[in-house]
C-alpha cells in the first residue's frame, strides 16, 4: 500500500499510446471508482481532449473509442455519419447558395441534423427532384425517408413532399425492396404520415362539398 492507494493500481508506464490501454485491459483490474458501476469486461479508454458547451448543459470528449457527446437535454441528438473536416453546416449553406442541391442534401444527411435536412429538401426545385433523389446513396435512404415523414406532419407543402416520396420510391425501389427489413420502420412511419394526411384531406373535402351544396341550394331558393 502507498499514500496513493494499492501498489498494483499505480501505472508507472509513461507511455501515452494505445499499448498502455491494451495493457490495462489485459490486466482486467477489478477496482472501480467509488460510486461508479463495476467495470466487468468494459474497455478502458483514454481521453485526449474535453470541451464544454457555452450553455454548460453539453460536453464532448475525444477518446480512443471515438468522440463521445453527453447532454443534460433529452432532445439533444447528434449522430453524424462519415463525418470529416469538410462536412459542416457552413458547407451545406455554401452548396445551397451555389445551387448544388445534391451536394447540400448529402452533406446534411451526413451531419444528420433535422433543421439542415429540412432546408435542403425544401430548397430543391420541383423539376430537379428526380435528379437529386437519384444522387442519394443507398445508405442514406432510411434517414431521408424518416425526414420526409416528419415533414409531412408539419410542413404545408404537401404536393411537393409527396412528389419527393414518389420519386424516391421509383428511383430506389429495387434497393428499398432488397433492404425492406431494415427500412421497414421508416417506411411504416411514412405510410402512417401519408394515411393521416389522406384522412384529414378527406374530411376537409367532404365538409367543403356539403357547404357548397348548401350555398347552391340557398342561391336557388332565392
Amino acid at each position: 500500500m502507498t499514500e496513493s492507494g494499492p501498489l498494483n493500481l499505480i501505472d508507472d508506464d509513461n507511455s501515452d499510446t494505445e499499448e498502455g490501454v491494451d495493457k490495462q485491459v489485459r490486466n482486467k483490474l477489478a477496482y472501480d471508482l467509488p460510486g461508479s458501476m463495476p467495470n466487468h469486461g468494459r474497455p478502458v479508454i483514454q481521453t485526449k481532449c474535453l470541451r464544454i458547451a457555452p450553455t454548460g448543459r453539453n460536453w464532448a470528449a475525444a477518446t480512443t473509442e471515438g468522440v463521445l457527446i453527453y447532454s443534460m437535454d433529452v432532445s439533444f441528438i447528434f449522430d453524424p455519419t462519415d463525418l470529416d473536416i469538410d462536412v459542416t453546416p457552413e458547407a451545406v449553406d455554401a452548396a445551397l447558395k451555389e445551387n448544388q442541391t445534391s451536394r447540400a442534401l448529402i452533406l446534411s444527411l451526413r451531419l444528420n441534423e433535422d433543421s439542415l435536412l429540412k432546408k435542403c429538401i425544401i430548397g430543391v426545385n420541383p423539376a430537379d427532384i428526380p435528379a437529386v433523389a437519384s444522387s442519394v446513396p443507398v445508405k442514406y435512404i432510411q434517414r431521408l425517408v424518416e425526414a420526409l415523414a416528419y415533414l409531412l406532419e408539419s410542413c404545408p407543402h404537401l404536393e411537393f413532399l409527396l412528389r419527393w416520396c414518389q420519386e424516391l420510391c421509383k428511383i430506389h425501389g429495387h434497393s428499398i425492396q432488397q433492404n425492406s427489413r431494415n427500412l421497414l420502420p421508416a417506411l411504416k412511419f411514412l405510410q402512417k404520415s401519408i394515411t393521416r394526411l389522406h384522412q384529414d384531406l378527406a374530411d376537409t373535402c367532404n365538409s367543403n362539398e356539403y357547404l357548397l351544396r348548401y350555398l347552391c341550394s340557398a342561391s336557388d331558393a332565392k
